[in-house]
């Protein structure tokens, strides 16, 4: 292609060597090649860090909805079916391309195919987007309404993990820098395998950052797109409930429990992250204000669209929401305005799943009443529940 400089590969471990050895601006791949097809390089691109931001395009005959929803549950950018024309293909390329470029712009950083990572002060690459004592940051992974979350490199064991990073110099909300202080001192009394490593909280000049266990394998939003089994939602749903019990046991609800706070390890076991908005019993810090809403409108329990006061038995329905939508692929309540959605967990009954999950409706109905007081008042009884009418269910990851 005109205007590029093009490697050839034969192969597809051929092609991820040469991915990694020069870190393009964007693979084409066939999904159909000798060694490694496609989707493993796909797969063996995004979980290397330096490797994982690259764009990549599918040109394949393979065109059937299945092949092509599976290369985009993989992280593809694009998915051409040949025959295709040169046009539909600059198209593609040039379309993403411009997106890279965008995205480096609005976060004023390089791209993580830039080499930035392995470039010296001297060849005048930018510096990291910040600095912290101990680790390297290698690219932004995430960001949320109070932080950003980087793939960085301790350095003293060479470790990847997660740096969740609060920039005290611009944001001077003082609510923000409690929750996320918060955020460490709820995690810390935690050890369980269902629950998110944490590892250190420290300050510099202008941050407070905490590091803590890094997902390569991203959440289960990519799951549930790509289709889950029913017994794979029972054990995720299992899983969830284990970490709920644990944190609700130290007096702590989460009040954020949704697909993207479940993340999944290469093991296929399922952590539940992002305590940054979570509240424990015995702290004034984080108590819901009168009329306050927290947590995503998607996956709110009834009291907590009604602002009233959040308990277990609230996380507890948020799980009962994503249990649905893993089995069905959809969410139960949706609408085009806040206050029909909040009045639908308000009022609307629990949704009905059909003939083939009719086993899993009683399940369903304990944990989505709309009464706390009559809905399963623990974590404890999901996985009392689960063990009792499914338990084949004794491997616990998916």
């Amino acid at each position: 292609m005109e205007g590029f400089d093009v490697l050839d590969a034969s192969n597809g471990q051929q092609a991820l060597a040469l991915a990694r050895a020069h870190l393009p601006d964007l693979v084409l791949s066939d999904v159909t090649m000798p060694e490694l097809d496609g989707y493993g390089l796909l797969e063996q691109l995004r979980n290397d860090p330096l490797t994982a931001g690259i764009p990549l395009i599918f040109l394949s005959a393979l065109t059937d909805r299945a092949q092509r929803r599976r290369g985009m549950n993989l992280g593809a950018d694009d998915y051409l079916g040949k025959p295709f024309t040169h046009d539909e293909l600059l198209d593609a390329v040039t379309a993403r391309l411009k997106r890279t470029q965008a995205l480096e712009k609005a976060n004023s950083r390089p791209s993580a195919n830039t080499k930035n990572t392995q470039a010296s002060a001297k060849d005048g690459d930018p510096k990291p987007p910040v600095a912290v004592k101990g680790y390297r940051i290698l690219r932004k992974i995430g960001s949320g309404g109070m932080s950003d979350v980087y793939l960085a490199v301790r350095e003293a064991d060479q470790r990847e993990l997660a740096l969740k990073v609060l920039d005290t110099s611009i944001n001077g909300d003082v609510g923000l820098l409690h929750r996320f202080i918060q955020e460490y001192a709820l995690l810390a009394q935690i050890d369980h395998p269902n629950v998110a490593k944490i590892y250190e909280q420290g300050f510099t000049d202008a941050h407070v950052f905490l590091s803590m266990e890094y997902f390569a394998y991203g959440d289960i939003k990519r799951c549930i797109t790509a289709g889950l089994t029913a017994n794979q939602a029972l054990t995720v749903t299992l899983q969830v409930a284990l970490a709920l019990d644990q944190i609700h046991a130290l007096g702590i609800v989460h009040r954020d429990v949704k697909p993207d706070n479940l993340m999944l390890r290469q093991d296929g076991s399922v952590a539940l992250i992002d305590f940054g908005i979570a509240k424990h019993a015995d702290h004034a810090l984080g108590q819901t204000l009168h009329g306050e809403i927290v947590g995503s409108p998607y996956y709110l329990s009834p009291e907590q669209a009604a602002g009233r006061d959040v308990i277990a038995a609230s996380d507890i329905y948020c799980l009962g929401v994503i249990f649905y939508e893993m089995l069905t692929g959809q969410r139960p309540y949706a609408a085009d305005r806040i206050e029909v959605l909040l009045g639908q967990h308000l009022f609307s009954p629990p949704p009905r799943l059909g003939a083939h999950h009719a086993s899993m409706q009683d399940l369903l109905d304990k944990m989505m009443h709309k009464d706390p007081a009559a809905r399963m008042g623990s974590a404890q009884e999901v996985v009392d529940y689960i063990h009792a009418h499914w338990p084949h269910l004794a491997v616990k990851n998916i």
